[in-house]
């Protein structure tokens, strides 16, 4: 294992992670958070809302690129939403690395409809009532113009099983969303959409995952290693 400064495995795993992907096939799959995006203090509700980069989120991205440029080997394939906060991400990676990623909406976060833009005390305001519905279950509730966190999931976990399906055994990078990182995992660890938000991984950062005819092994969860590393 290469000594990378984070916590990531490398390749060299325990017995009870190696008993779980008995395949010789096994299919690497790198989930990338985007960086911070603008007032991203702010209790607004974003969803597909076409949000810059703040300042900081271009120097994460910087940094998190060099990262993974020095300590992951080039992957076969990149796959990113179509939305500006994980296209400036992969054009970074573009440049580390020689390859074209395939942009497609269904990475895209989760559909907020028109309460896209303003934050929850304004949406509270106008709509407490469906507010506060939406809070006691988040998962299945579609807000007004929009789609429901399950509905999204759907979409997320058919764009996975058929990418994973078209190339394994193969690397393959990522840049989405922190809806659609949850939603994968609720599905691939058999997890209840209703305790997606327990997973928590932060921005600009790693989510790994091997793929094998076994399931899926988890080998890091929302890692930042570019802050750690002696390098960064």
């Amino acid at each position: 294992m290469s000594d990378n400064g984070g916590q990531a495995t490398g390749q060299d795993f325990d017995p009870t992670t190696t008993s779980m992907m008995p395949s010789e096939v096994v299919t690497k799959v790198l989930l990338l958070r985007h960086g911070e995006v603008e007032d991203f203090g702010k209790r607004m509700v974003r969803g597909q809302f076409d949000a810059p980069l703040s300042s900081v989120g271009v120097e994460q991205h910087e940094r998190l690129v060099a990262w993974l440029k020095k300590y992951e080997p080039q992957p076969d394939f990149l796959y990113t939403s179509d939305l500006i906060r994980c296209t400036e991400l992969n054009a970074r990676l573009e440049t580390a690395w020689p390859l074209n990623a395939t942009v497609t909406k269904l990475l895209r976060e989760q559909n907020l409809g028109r309460w896209q833009g303003h934050t929850w005390d304004e949406i509270s305001l106008e709509d407490k009532a469906l507010v506060t519905a939406y809070w006691d279950d988040y998962a299945g509730t579609v807000p007004p113009g929009g789609e429901s966190l399950i509905q999204m999931g759907s979409r997320a976990v058919k764009w996975f099983d058929s990418t994973i399906q078209k190339h394994p055994g193969s690397a393959i990078v990522v840049s989405t969303h922190i809806g659609v990182i949850r939603t994968l995992l609720c599905h691939l660890l058999n997890v209840d959409m209703r305790n997606a938000l327990r997973f928590a991984p932060s921005v600009a950062s790693t989510t790994e995952l091997l793929i094998s005819e076994a399931g899926a092994v988890v080998t890091r969860l929302g890692e930042r290693p570019w802050m750690w590393s002696r390098d960064s």
